[in-house]
């Protein structure tokens, strides 16, 4: 299989700017085919490893002022660190050259993944400024070896994908009803049709919350990709009509790219929601605002609870 390419920050900006400059407007509701184009390879956000071979990747980059989702894997040389806790300290960076200002200590849980020995360590975060940040986490032997590595990350004023307490986009996202096979809808081997019976705009409108994956699932492959729709298949049972549960395929024509990339199109759906890469989930309320929003992959656990919130 090739290798999975992810949509870096500036390729999804720059479709989107091309598909917002031939939209109907209004709510995001679609109207515009995505331009086609192959997506990047994955920037992974790593820091430098310590002496004792410990070193940390960020699962989630896209940051705004306010609270946020941190996840992140920590790597040492005998794998995924799997510590149930470890301890973080957060930073902000006046300057590139200069001090840390220490902001928050906190606890990040181990979330180990379906189907494998991967996981990884999520806690919240606040951000209250603009600039360069960073983390700090205490990796105490003798399973992590002992140290303490380190990563620095930007955070903007808002982030790039719709966050937290904004209007879930209206989308008319592709549904059972558009296509003649259901393999036009998903490049996974997973075939919930269950997931693939509502448009996000519908949705919005049935007096239910919503849980909403973008994923591609046969392209998952780097550190911080797992099968976030085996994950919403299973919370979809656990949560029988009592929630809407959508997939997304990030690829318009799933059934044409044949593992070929060079042949993708963007989902517009994507495209509205401004995707800066490739592993999304956000929970939606009866309301229509996104009260959940999860970069990179989400457990089971914690899509539950956020779902359970909203109930």
């Amino acid at each position: 299989m090739k290798a999975f390419h992810l949509p870096i920050a500036l390729v999804v900006l720059a479709a989107l700017m091309g598909a917002l400059s031939c939209s109907s407007g209004g709510e995001g509701n679609g109207g515009s085919e995505a331009p086609p184009g192959m997506l990047e390879e994955p920037i992974l956000v790593r820091g430098p490893e310590t002496p004792e071979g410990l070193q940390l990747i960020f699962a989630t980059p896209d940051l705004g002022l306010g609270n946020n989702r941190i996840g992140f894997v920590v790597t040492s040389p005998r794998g995924v660190v799997q510590l149930p806790e470890v301890e973080v300290t957060s930073f902000f960076y006046p300057s590139e050259e200069g001090p840390g200002e220490e902001k928050q200590r906190v606890s990040a849980v181990f979330r180990p993944w379906p189907f494998g020995t991967r996981g990884l360590h999520t806690t919240e975060l606040s951000f209250d400024a603009k600039g360069t940040w960073g983390i700090e986490v205490d990796v105490p032997g003798p399973e992590g070896l002992g140290g303490a590595p380190t990563l620095r990350f930007p955070v903007e004023e808002v982030p790039t994908a719709v966050d937290v307490g904004s209007s879930a986009v209206r989308s008319d996202s592709k549904t059972h009803a558009d296509v003649d096979d259901i393999s036009e809808l998903t490049t996974g081997t997973l075939r919930d049709e269950d997931l693939y019976q509502l448009t996000i705009a519908e949705a919005i409108d049935n007096d239910l919350p919503t849980v909403v994956v973008m994923a591609s699932p046969a392209f998952c492959t780097n550190a911080v990709c797992g099968p976030q729709v085996d994950v919403l298949h299973e919370l979809k049972e656990a949560f029988k009509y009592q929630a809407n549960f959508i997939h997304v395929d990030l690829y318009d024509n799933p059934h044409e790219i044949q593992g070929d990339l060079d042949l993708a199109v963007l989902s517009p759906t994507v495209l509205e929601w401004r995707l800066p890469s490739t592993e999304w989930s956000f929970v939606i309320n009866k309301s229509g605002i996104v009260t959940g929003r999860f970069e990179g992959f989400a457990t089971l656990d914690e899509l539950a609870m956020a779902l359970e919130e909203v109930l």
